[in-house]
């Protein structure tokens, strides 16, 4: 909610989205095929897209009254294989285009540096209040409470503006903010999987990175058992 109403409009007023999603947007079908159609060099074909036409001086626009159903991991299995293929595929985008972005596309690129940098402190943030009490004798209860006060304060307001304009049950929205650090937390370990594997690993070629695409979901639809012809 925050993304799709907070973290998107502003990069869209920007005009730098940070991407196009392949299962909810609409694409031109002559840009897309005079490219080749959705590269495969990186394992999120969508996001590729969406900067290099980006830098190419074509513009990507978020339209946030749209609604397109998407199914989401239901279990930790699924939301592994889901998050871990998003954060190699962003780092395997920003080995390939940063350089291009800062020079062609500079807001994207300060969107995408933006979201290193998250990655890169949210370990620190995550441990401020064991840092507090350990440095300054704060009691450790006291120091979690400005902690979380300051996470709420940031998050709340966002989440509220998300739960007006979706019509959404307020006490429903707010009762479900635990689970998001349950979902954070998984997103932190693939995130720093990712820096390293792809932006450290992969250029010293000491690994290929993440080049086999596993759903995010399972599959439900019943098994079709080819026939050959005669």
């Amino acid at each position: 909610m925050c993304g799709f109403h907070w973290h998107r409009p502003i990069q869209a007023r920007a005009n730098s989205p940070m991407v196009c999603s392949g299962c909810c947007s609409v694409f031109r079908r002559d840009d897309l095929m005079a490219f080749g159609g959705f590269p495969e060099r990186t394992i999120v074909e969508d996001m590729d897209y969406t900067w290099s036409q980006q830098i190419a001086g074509r513009r990507a626009v978020y339209v946030s009254d749209a609604v397109a159903l998407a199914a989401d991991p239901e279990d930790l299995t699924y939301l592994r294989k889901q998050v871990w293929r998003w954060m190699a595929g962003f780092c395997q985008n920003v080995r390939l285009h940063l350089g291009r972005l800062v020079v062609r596309k500079p807001l994207l690129a300060v969107w995408v540096l933006l979201a290193l940098l998250e990655i890169l402190t949210a370990p620190l943030w995550w441990a401020t209040p064991f840092v507090l009490a350990a440095t300054i004798h704060e009691p450790l209860a006291l120091a979690f409470a400005w902690w979380a006060g300051a996470e709420l304060l940031l998050t709340i307001p966002p989440l509220l503006y998300a739960a007006h304009r979706r019509k959404l049950p307020v006490l429903g929205v707010l009762g479900d903010i635990p689970c998001v650090y349950a979902t954070k937390a998984v997103n932190l370990v693939y995130a720093w999987k990712a820096l390293i594997v792809e932006l450290l690993l992969v250029p010293l070629r000491l690994s290929r990175g993440l080049t086999v695409y596993e759903k995010g979901r399972a599959d439900t639809a019943p098994a079709r058992t080819a026939l050959a012809g005669g």
